[in-house]
This record gives C-alpha cells, sequence and structure tokens, in this order.
C-alpha cells in the first residue's frame, strides 16, 4: 500500500462525528476492498463511496453554513422551535438518527409522556428531525425489529435493547481493533487475523461464502 495513514487518524474516522478527509476514507476503502473474501474490486468500491463521500461533505457544507448563520445558543433559542432545525442539531451534520430517536424518546419519558411511535414521531417533528430520522415508517419499523428479535431471543423488549446495545459496543471495538491492525506500524498478520475473526464472528456476513 502505498499510501500511510496514522492509526490514530484511522480511530477518529470512526469515532469522530465530522466527515473525515476523502484521502483517508480512500485509503481505508482501499484496503478493506482488498482484505474482503470474496475480493471486492478496490477501484469499483472507492468510485462508490466517492459518491456517497461527496454527498455526505455537500449536506455538512449545507449544515455547517446554516449553523454560521444562525444565532448563537442562548437559553431562549436553544430548543427547537415548530418547524425549525435546532442550532444544536445543526452544528454537526452526521449525528446518528438513532441516537436522536433515542434522545426524544428519552426526553418524553422524562417528562412523564407517553412514548409509542406517535408520540415520538410528533416530538422529532417539532425538534425539526423526523425526516432526517426517516420518518414516521422507520419508527415503525424499529419498533417490529424489536419485537421481532425480542420473540426470537425468548427475552422482553426491554432485555432485547440492552442486549442489543452491548452488541454494538462490542462490534464497534471489533472494527476499530480490525482498522488499527491493518494499518499500525509494526502490526503483524497474527493481530490482523484474530482482529478478522472477531469481526466475522459478530458479523457473519463479513465472513467467506
Amino acid at each position: 500500500m502505498d499510501k500511510i495513514v496514522s492509526h490514530t487518524n484511522i480511530h477518529h474516522a470512526f469515532i469522530k462525528p465530522a466527515l473525515p478527509s476523502w484521502g483517508l476514507v480512500e485509503v481505508i476503502v482501499e484496503q478493506l476492498a482488498d482484505m474482503a473474501r470474496p475480493r471486492l474490486a478496490a477501484e469499483a468500491e472507492v468510485n462508490r463511496f466517492k459518491t456517497l463521500w461527496d454527498e455526505a461533505h455537500t449536506s455538512a457544507s449545507v449544515a455547517m453554513s446554516v449553523a454560521s448563520n444562525a444565532e448563537p445558543p442562548t437559553e431562549s433559542n436553544r430548543k427547537p422551535t415548530s418547524g425549525g432545525v435546532p442550532v444544536n442539531f445543526v452544528s454537526s451534520a452526521f449525528v446518528s438518527r438513532n441516537r436522536l430517536i433515542y434522545e426524544a424518546i428519552t426526553d418524553l419519558h422524562k417528562a412523564g409522556k407517553p412514548v409509542g411511535v406517535p408520540q415520538v414521531a410528533a416530538e422529532l417533528e417539532r425538534r425539526g428531525q423526523l425526516e432526517f430520522c426517516g420518518g414516521e415508517d422507520y419508527l415503525f419499523e424499529c419498533v417490529k425489529s424489536a419485537i421481532k428479535g425480542a420473540y426470537e431471543a425468548g427475552v422482553s423488549v426491554r432485555e432485547f435493547g440492552v442486549l442489543s446495545a452491548h452488541k454494538v459496543r462490542e462490534s464497534a471495538k471489533a472494527r476499530e481493533e480490525l482498522l488499527i491492525a491493518v494499518f499500525q506500524h509494526g502490526s503483524n498478520p497474527e493481530r490482523v487475523r484474530r482482529a478478522y475473526d472477531q469481526v466475522a464472528n459478530l458479523h457473519p456476513e463479513w465472513a467467506p461464502t
């Protein structure tokens, strides 16, 4: 690999809310495409991710433009207004939609209000975030997935949610270790193999067929 980047930059690409540079993304995509089994066409994957990166860059530019023209957040304007996008939302264009949904649910629960799909959708709409979060249809899909997963696992929906959160964190750590193992200077093939096996165990779709 001709292009060298530090494992710190790779780590930041996955944990920082800001959009990574295209050069960094390109290196990561090329390396992972080469490692995939069956192997992926690196050029095709790079082109696919470049299109996605361009769209994300455009969205970020628009969001930052809105944020720069907004009033500085104060107690009077910190909270969202009807039909508008709150300042503390547009300042980061890449906040996870699931995180926004979770925050809306948490706030409704703290206020002693119902947290059904209609109520959560209405709260997200009030914050100007419903469309970004996939609309009411996505909320219903989340509920159906949680109910199905809980039924298949033989646990309550709440227990299933906790288990899912643990798995998400474990998966994120495994993917991070894989990237560090691949790119860190002095890393060895055995470390890469162990890291890859861990990711494949958590993501069966990654494993060779």
